[in-house]
């Protein structure tokens, strides 16, 4: 029996010898390849390199899309040096429609009594407007054929634009494009300059603009927008009523409102005035609807219109001579009369009942 045990402790010793030799091959791989793809790993990590980040080359006009602090990037006495004039104060503002938002400034000749300035009429001291139009400014490109004004162009102003008059020859804004979506509109037309400063001004103003768009380290040039062919003549597309309606209210609660009060049958500039201060009263309006009235009394020259509004109105009309001039926050409805003066349609009425 001795002599049979002897061979099976051998045997048992080769086998656990080989085993153990099998495992540690099998251990020293692992650990082997596992230490080559640690190494294979951090060797990637080194040789590949971060992907830099390209600059995005702004456009001359973007930085005056949505919000724009006209106040402080153009300061009164910049606008002093560029008119030779004196301002005693500046307004900065924001208007909101459901087409386009507007900022501006209003930098103001003179300081008004704020029983004047919110009297009955009321009155708008004298001033110069600059304002960025950002949105659907198609509508504010063709107001000038709704109101009997006429358009001309400068070749030393670098951009697309209309120098606007009024019918009788009196120069009331500059409306430069300055992308399918940006308008820079410069009134004039109640302020003190005269005919040739005013003029002078917004040229001067043009130039200055785009020099201040190069200095602000813009990486592309500037590239006007093709100018606008001006219609003449029969070619004009005659706007519908309801057309002159809804562009009519899109001016109002805007930097614009006197656009809408130059589309009113009016006698003077006085009056203009009086509904361009109540039209600015407004901090939103929608036309909801727009619906033919009394058409038994409609003539060639004469139409009527029922409106339903949606408006907000600036809290500080309430102190109007009629309180928040006589809407109301919610659905108002009011009644228009189309009148048409010579060859153009005039809001001549707007009443609260047919």
């Amino acid at each position: 029996m001795k002599k049979g045990i002897a061979p099976i402790f051998i045997l048992i010793a080769v086998l656990v010898i080989g085993s153990l030799g099998v495992l540690s091959t099998k251990v020293f791989k692992k650990t082997s390849g596992g230490n080559q793809l640690q190494n294979q790993t951090q060797n990637t990590s080194q040789t590949s390199s971060p992907t830099s980040q390209q600059e995005t080359a702004i456009s001359s006009y973007e930085q005056f899309f949505g919000e724009v602090p006209v106040c402080q990037l153009f300061p009164k006495e910049k606008i002093e040096e560029l008119t030779g004039k004196q301002f005693l104060e500046i307004k900065p503002g924001q208007n909101q429609t459901q087409r386009y938002t507007e900022y501006y400034c209003e930098y103001r000749q003179e300081k008004l009594p704020y029983s004047v300035e919110h009297g009955n009429p009321p009155q708008s001291p004298k001033n110069i407007s600059i304002a960025f139009v950002s949105g659907n400014i198609d509508s504010l490109k063709e107001a000038y054929k709704l109101n009997k004004e006429k358009i001309e162009e400068d070749k030393d102003i670098p951009f697309s634009h209309h120098l606007v008059y009024n019918e009788n020859g009196k120069f009331l804004r500059l409306e430069a494009f300055l992308s399918p979506n940006v308008e820079l509109i410069i009134n004039t037309w109640w302020s003190t300059l005269s005919q040739d400063e005013a003029l002078k001004f917004v040229k001067d103003f043009a130039k200055y603009l785009k020099d201040f768009i190069q200095k602000k380290g813009e990486t592309s040039s500037l590239s006007p927008t093709p100018k606008l062919e001006k219609e003449v003549g029969d070619s004009v597309p005659l706007p519908s009523d309801e057309d002159i309606i809804r562009n009519f209210f899109s001016f109002f609660g805007t930097q614009d409102a006197y656009k809408a009060a130059l589309m009113m049958k009016t006698t003077d500039d006085s009056e203009r005035q009086s509904w361009a201060v109540q039209f600015a009263a407004f901090n939103y309006l929608q036309v909801l609807k727009i619906e033919k009235a009394n058409e038994n009394q409609w003539t060639n020259n004469k139409h009527f219109y029922k409106v339903t509004l949606d408006v907000v109105m600036k809290p500080e009309s309430a102190d109007a001579p009629i309180p928040y001039y006589g809407y109301q926050n919610g659905e108002n409805i009011r009644w228009l009369t189309l009148e048409k003066v010579g060859d153009i349609w005039k809001i001549a009425e707007i009443a609260t009942g047919p």
